[in-house]
């Protein structure tokens, strides 16, 4: 990881899985890192991409996103999750996303991510979904 996102007003897209929208919503657990992410939720840059593009990029290798929701970088503070730029160089399978960045959940115990991320979804929800 590379060094913590300085402009708290800087918006952090998530990808929304359309299984996973509900509703019209986002499910809370979209907002908290899966099994496989070490406690490390990816998100993209708004000062670096827009959401359209992001969801072009995260969707050009065949993964699936329905919506894309945003979270400020104030936002994540507010949980005590700091977030960090992580740029991803391309390889044979995945193209380059230097805006990638990561949002750090492991300070906090597994077992409180579920309530973190219920709080942030009221925060994305109240954003509103910003692609498409």
């Amino acid at each position: 990881m590379g060094e913590p996102l300085a402009n708290p007003d800087e918006v952090l897209f998530r990808q929304i899985h359309p299984n996973c929208i509900h509703n019209g919503e986002p499910a809370s657990d979209r907002f908290k890192p899966q099994p496989n992410d070490a406690g490390l939720m990816s998100v993209d840059r708004s000062s670096l991409t827009d959401a359209a593009s992001s969801h072009a990029l995260y969707t050009s290798t065949g993964k699936q996103s329905g919506a894309v929701h945003g979270l400020s970088v104030e936002e994540f503070g507010g949980e005590s999750i700091e977030c960090r730029e992580d740029p991803l160089d391309g390889t044979d399978t995945a193209p380059a996303n230097y805006a990638h960045a990561l949002a750090d959940y492991t300070p906090h115990e597994e077992k409180r991510w579920k309530l973190i991320s219920k709080r942030l979804t009221q925060k994305a929800k109240a954003r509103g979904q910003l692609y498409p």
